[in-house]
This record gives structure tokens, C-alpha cells and sequence, in this order.
């Protein structure tokens, strides 16, 4: 018979934040492999929801050149009742299944590069 308190397994290869929900708070080194990529609708949400609680932790969602954003997942090792826990609880929970897992390195790779410098 499992332990109750055993956590569940984590998924290998999650496809949405919806998925992670009955995992929270996530192990940082598990989060840490992720970018959490959503439409520019779901970045000015989350804008809108950390200006109005100011105190809280924040993150920033970066612009990606495919017209979608991101932040990291690690911020989820911090939910529900970390340092973000407070504007998680406002996020609109129907909507996480929205919210793309992606790996980090190729997040990394849709974000703006800067134009080089000529000599």
C-alpha cells in the first residue's frame, strides 16, 4: 500500500503548467529545466495582476521573436505558498493548460538576440 505522504511521481515530459498543479511546489532543479511560454493576453494578466499587489515577488515575462513570452518555471518551486504564493492564488487556475512547458535551452533560443556590433 503507497505511502500517503509519498508525493507523485513527476511527469517526464509535461506539455502545460496544468499538469504540474498536483505537484506544487515544485522541486527547483525539476522546474528549473523549464520556461513557461504563453500568449502576450496571459503576459499582460500577470502584469496586471503583480501591479496591483506591489509588495509581493515578481517576475517579468520576456518577449520571445515568435510573439509569445516567457518566464522561468522555477518560479513554481514557490507555489502555492512561497514567495509567490500570493499572486498565484489570483492567476486564473482554468487557464494553466494555456501556459506551454518548454524546454529552458529551447526557450532560450526564441529570445531576441541583440544586433551585432560592427567594427
Amino acid at each position: 500500500m503507497p505511502d500517503i505522504d509519498e508525493p507523485l511521481p513527476l511527469p517526464e515530459n509535461p506539455a502545460t503548467v496544468a499538469e504540474l498543479l498536483p505537484h506544487l511546489p515544485l522541486p527547483y532543479d525539476y522546474a528549473r529545466q523549464y520556461a513557461c511560454v504563453f500568449s502576450q493576453e496571459l503576459a499582460d494578466r500577470l502584469v496586471e495582476i503583480q501591479q496591483a499587489n506591489p509588495i509581493q515577488f515578481r517576475v517579468t515575462p520576456q518577449a520571445l521573436t515568435d510573439g509569445r513570452y516567457m518566464i522561468r518555471t522555477a518560479i513554481l518551486s514557490e507555489c502555492p505558498n512561497g514567495l509567490y504564493g500570493e499572486n498565484f492564488a489570483r492567476l486564473d487556475a482554468s487557464r494553466f493548460n494555456e501556459i506551454a512547458l518548454v524546454p529552458w535551452a529551447d526557450a532560450v533560443a526564441l529570445l531576441p538576440q541583440p544586433d551585432p556590433v560592427e567594427p
